[in-house]
């Protein structure tokens, strides 16, 4: 039989499916090669000398912290569907031109890897999303249902219900700055993304929300780039 011609960009897809694989990656799908090239790097890295790069600053206690509250807020005993892996590395790293930020699997490991430019804001949220994807990826294949629900698990525990509906309980239709700012001091989360939380709840519309983010949205990084997830 003839041997095939051997396609390097099929086996590298396949290598990477086989040991490590993207879950999340933060920005617009041109950010995706840049998230993906970073974290085989690293993983080649840690595979080889089991050193992360120099420039890798870790912040084990924060991503603790969050994976206790996020399973602290999950469904007791067997209903619980988070499954985090024992190991979890997280860090930012800075200066990585075009890095947007991501969650991934590598090998028995959990990822998290930010840009140490994003706003303490956003790091905050980032982190917390990040983490719920890595708890939920068994439960969804799909990349797309796994950011929507990784959203709505960690929004749900950084923003308790108890508190929204404080904020919310007016049935607002219309966000002053001064409520905008009020809001985002007190949860450190950006408007846009308790106006999410606001949704879920059943407190806000969609239509309100489109109207609420007609203005120029918050910059997210200090430096223009895109960080919506992709």
């Amino acid at each position: 039989m003839k041997k095939g011609r051997s396609n390097s960009n099929q086996l590298q897809i396949d290598f990477l499916a086989a040991y490590r694989r993207m879950l999340i990656s933060l920005g617009s799908p041109e950010n995706l090669p840049v998230n993906e090239s970073l974290f085989m790097r690293m993983t080649d890295q840690w595979e080889n000398t089991r050193v992360m790069p120099n420039d890798l600053l870790f912040h084990k206690s924060p991503v603790e912290a969050v994976v206790f509250r996020l399973q602290k807020n999950d469904e007791p005993g067997e209903s619980a569907r988070l499954n985090f892996p024992d190991e979890l590395i997280a860090g930012e790293i800075r200066g990585e031109q075009g890095l947007t930020g991501f969650s991934a699997k590598f090998r028995d490991q959990g990822w998290i890897i930010l840009p140490a430019e994003l706003s303490s804001t956003y790091k905050n949220l980032f982190l917390n999303i990040l983490a719920a994807s890595i708890g939920l990826e068994h439960l969804y294949p799909s990349r797309k249902e796994l950011l929507v629900e990784a959203e709505r698990i960690a929004l749900a525990a950084m923003l308790p219900e108890a508190e929204m509906r404080k904020f919310f309980g007016l049935r607002l239709s219309r966000f002053p700055d001064s409520f905008r700012s009020e809001v985002v001091n007190y949860y450190n989360v950006p408007f846009d993304y308790v106006l999410k939380r606001a949704n879920h709840l059943g407190m806000v519309s969609e239509q309100v929300i489109e109207e609420a983010n007609q203005p120029l949205r918050s910059t997210i990084l200090r430096r223009p780039s895109s960080s919506r997830a992709a």
